[in-house]
């Protein structure tokens, strides 16, 4: 068989990828270089923009430095869809923003806009060049004036999303807004967040919804709703009124324009009742499938139960912090919610016993269960909670449950390999043992949370534990861990008993390293895919792990707050194993100068936001490395560092990306500011 490309043969073969390129690609220049491989400068900028779409954010930004074609490439719109530009008003200038009308469309927040006269000149330019190739917007908390968003409004035709939360400035300022709306006409405007805007009435609202006849999703959170029975009876008057805001004509308005389209509600910190919900629920065609009720002190579990019989298509519960619900509610939850996807029940207690009801939700991706669990588990408990787990199960959140033990942890992480999200803050009851199962059993795991789990040590960040060093309570011990309580109480300080702390040495880790062996060790590095880990407050942890388990190619986030054991060796070791590395906090990290800083900048040129606050031992040094190696940092935290007014000074001026610095308690604070923004 002979293969042909374009009048060359290749006889009794397929052509190689560089041989088929020489053919079809027009050569400017012959390849150069041993091998002969085709120069990157052959491919068209379609075929480099799909080979961006497999980079990370921050691989992008580094690629599109390269040259101009790559520059090009990375303005793809298929590789700009979701990129969403944030824009300052104080900091940025009207020139370089205007510079966003060469794109095709894009996501824009702006934040800080105020009556300044960049601010104006800002919204100027977003007024006359950018509203026909906004896709969202994001106005919160600004103080922008009722015509400017009329006059944006106007020309936004391919406006998908509008956030005006906490624009207070529209009301107090604007009598005149509702009736400056009348005849703006938004058809592609889908999500609409108008939460936390005090003043807001009815007539106000009806005509924020008259611009959006397609609105699929409704933000009210913290508004001023009234609840009242006479207005959920009232159905004749059907005036809105413009003095407040009333649940009657929200329900009229999603009976009448958007029971067909409406599909996601937020509801949160608002005092809406069982009663209102469950009229809510019963609107005649409405589907919701998202709604939000946060912090709603009335709720009860009667409601939640309406709300799951009348609204089973539900896929995103959240209905964290109501202190009147119970295990009812998950109950039912679990019984009608057959398609839910994501549930937040935070801050509702469950007792040990009531832990199978658990195992009746298995078609979650996201499960939040922080501070649920406050009574001990025991194994076969655990089991029964875990054993129906769905393996679609990705991201579990479990702080503060200190329920939570080291036989449950087990038990999860054999059930739930597919996690690729895992909290398990403030769970002070696991140790070493757990934290070794994680590495065994959960290494496609990108984001570990383990701060204020006390009782972790070297030996589990290196995949082994000693039973010797397992924590028991003494009959004097204030730990707690042996109580079964379901509700945390102050418990007076004992004189004379201190804690007890232990802490390996090397002989006990090498030790423990031929007890195991090679093979029985499951290092906390196996976790590869890792890009957040949070080991703060994990006071035990010192060089002799962190310099080995702290290795992740692609680790962008690493939190090593109050690990006053760690010195330069630890940070020199990490600054050489995690290149990639973004956001680093190693704040009150005692032993660490700036030697270590130093070698943490040159090895992590992509650091943003850097914590070394309560290190007493850094000095100007540090300020000088961030200046010579040019990090384009946008927050610096040097609070109770040993660094002068004068390095500070320099580094605002030479770091134009730079927008805030804290500097409590340094040489460079001011008795009556903290810190400054750039």
């Amino acid at each position: 068989m002979a293969y042909v490309v374009e009048g060359a043969s290749y006889m009794g073969r397929p052509p190689t990828y560089n041989e088929y390129l020489r053919e079809v690609l027009p050569v400017v220049h012959e390849p150069t270089g041993t091998n002969g491989l085709i120069d990157i400068d052959f491919l068209p900028t379609e075929m480099i923009a799909h080979i961006m779409q497999y980079l990370t954010v921050s691989d992008r930004k580094d690629a599109a430095l390269v040259c101009k074609k790559w520059y090009q490439a990375s303005m793809a719109p298929q590789i700009q869809k979701n990129m969403v530009i944030s824009v300052k008003s104080s900091v940025t200038k009207p020139r370089p923003f205007t510079a966003l009308k060469n794109r095709q469309d894009f996501h824009l927040s702006l934040s800080d806009v105020d009556g300044s006269s960049n601010s104006v000149e800002l919204l100027g330019v977003c007024d006359r060049s950018l509203s026909p190739k906004l896709l969202t917007l994001s106005l919160k908390g600004t103080r922008i004036s009722p015509d400017t968003l009329v006059s944006i409004l106007k020309k936004c035709s391919n406006l998908t999303s509008l956030d005006i939360s906490c624009c207070n400035q529209l009301i107090l300022a604007g009598y005149q807004l509702p009736y400056s709306l009348q005849g703006i006409r938004l058809p592609s405007l889908t999500h609409l967040n108008i939460s936390s805007m005090r003043q807001l009435s009815d007539l106000v609202l009806c005509a924020f919804l008259a611009i959006a006849p397609n609105l699929q999703s409704l933000e009210l959170a913290s508004a001023p709703l009234l609840f009242s029975s006479s207005y959920l009876n009232s159905t004749a008057d059907s005036r809105p009124s413009s003095a407040a805001l009333t649940f009657n004509r929200f329900l009229l308005e999603v009976k009448g324009k958007l029971s067909t389209t409406l599909n996601s509600v937020n509801l949160s910190r608002t005092s809406i009742s069982n009663r209102a919900l469950e009229s809510l629920a019963n609107i005649p065609n409405l589907r919701l499938k998202k709604i939000s009720l946060v912090s709603c002190k009335d709720l009860t579990d009667a409601g939640v139960v309406a709300l799951c019989t009348s609204q089973p298509t539900i896929e995103e519960l959240d209905i964290s912090s109501n202190s009147q619900l119970t295990a009812v509610s998950v109950k039912h939850v679990a019984n009608k919610l057959k398609g839910i996807k994501l549930l937040n029940i935070t801050k509702i207690k469950l007792q040990s016993s009531e832990a199978k009801i658990l195992n009746e939700i298995t078609s979650c991706s996201k499960l939040v269960l922080n501070a649920c669990l406050l009574q001990l588990w025991v194994k076969s408990e655990a089991d029964s909670a875990f054993s129906s787990w769905s393996s679609a199960l990705q991201s579990l959140d479990m702080s503060y449950c200190s329920g939570l033990s080291n036989q449950v942890v087990v038990s999860m992480c054999q059930r739930l390999t597919n996690l690729q999200q895992l909290d398990l803050s403030s769970c002070y009851r696991i140790d070493d043992v757990s934290l070794r199962e994680i590495s065994k059993c959960l290494i496609s795991l990108t984001k570990l949370s383990v701060a204020w789990c006390k009782h972790i040590t070297d030996m589990g960040l290196i995949g082994v534990y000693h039973e010797g060093f397992a924590h028991t309570c003494a009959k004097e011990c204030r730990c707690g861990r042996e109580k079964d309580f379901a509700y945390f109480e102050y418990t007076p300080p004992v004189k004379d008993i201190a804690p007890r702390v232990v802490i390996p040495t090397v002989g006990d880790i090498n030790a423990a390293l031929q007890h195991f062996g090679a093979e029985g060790r499951f290092p906390l590095w196996r976790m590869n895919k890792l890009r957040s880990l949070d080991l703060s407050v994990c006071g035990k942890i010192s060089d002799a792990s962190v310099i080995d388990a702290i290795d992740f190619p692609e680790l962008t986030e690493l939190n090593l707050a109050m690990c006053s054991r760690l010195t330069d060796k630890s940070v020199i070791a990490i600054a050489s194993h995690n290149g990639l590395l973004e956001k680093v906090n190693l704040s009150q990290c005692h032993q660490i100068t700036d030697q270590s800083v130093a070698a943490l900048l040159a090895g992590c040129r992509r650091i943003v936001h850097l914590n070394i606050s309560g290190c007493p031992l850094i000095t100007d040094l540090t300020i000088d490395c961030i200046i010579k190696h040019r990090i384009h940092l946008k927050s610096l935290d040097v609070s109770m560092c040993n660094i002068s007014l004068e390095a500070l000074e320099r580094l605002e001026q030479l770091s134009p990306s730079l927008q805030t610095i804290h500097k409590r308690y340094t040489a460079a604070a001011s008795t009556t500011q903290d810190a400054f923004l750039i």
